[in-house]
């Protein structure tokens, strides 16, 4: 095995990776709209890897519809990560279903596209 191949390996096994059920469909979202097919690290701003604000805006409708919660566009420049993203959403959908069950926001944040 090459030196290359090892380095490969290291940042693979260092790559902050999904932990979620709304951070993989947020990871999903930001691969879909920038168009690439690699796992993205959940800590890199999607303005680093290749985002604009045009891809920002798209990213922000589809989490938005599909979480049915308000996020301005401002949101995604002040949390560009998809980590940061999450927690945002995760707080919105927290703030949003107070009166639901446990089981209903367990629904809400797991349906399908």
């Amino acid at each position: 095995m090459n030196e290359k191949s090892i380095s490969i390996t290291e940042e693979q096994a260092q790559r902050s990776v999904p932990a979620t059920n709304i951070e993989k469909v947020i990871d999903g979202i930001f691969r879909d709209v920038l168009a690439v097919d690699d796992p993205l690290d959940v800590t890199h701003s999607f303005f680093r890897i290749g985002g604009t604000s045009i891809m920002g805006a798209k990213v922000i409708a589809r989490i938005s519809a599909r979480y049915q919660v308000q996020l301005s566009l401002r949101t995604i420049f002040e949390f560009p990560t998809v980590r940061d993203l999450a927690q945002v959403v995760e707080s919105e959908i927290r703030s949003n279903v107070s009166g639901l069950s446990d089981a209903e926001v367990v629904a809400l944040t797991t349906r399908k596209k």
